[in-house]
């Protein structure tokens, strides 16, 4: 992808060194940039996001294949779709607690 100088704004990121370090591992590994795997890390995510959004915007569940495995024990269970979305959500939300502080010891050294 070609973009114009002038397109091109800087940030600054923190991150814990033993994730620069994981990081820069593997951008070598890829033989690309550290900024260039940064951006498509970026990019990345925000596509899953808007993804994700629209999934949930339609009242589906966020992947079809989660819909697939789930769908048997939500009928087994006699839970309608919006029922099992309520639980898919709060789940997500717990995984994502549960790695943000997994991400604060491992940057704490923690772990």
């Amino acid at each position: 992808m070609t973009i114009a100088v002038d397109n091109i704004r800087r940030i600054t990121l923190r991150v814990p060194s033993q994730l620069h370090q994981a990081l820069t591992q593997a951008a070598a590994e890829r033989d690309v940039s550290l900024n260039h795997l940064a951006v498509e890390a970026l990019e990345l995510y925000l596509v899953q996001e808007k993804e994700l959004a629209l999934s949930e915007a339609k009242g589906q569940f966020p992947l079809k294949e989660l819909s697939g495995l789930l769908a048997p024990a939500a009928q087994a269970r006699g839970l309608t779709e919006e029922e099992m979305m309520r639980h898919v959500k709060e789940a997500r939300r717990r995984i994502w607690y549960e790695r943000y502080r997994e991400m604060v010891k491992w940057s704490q050294g923690l772990c």
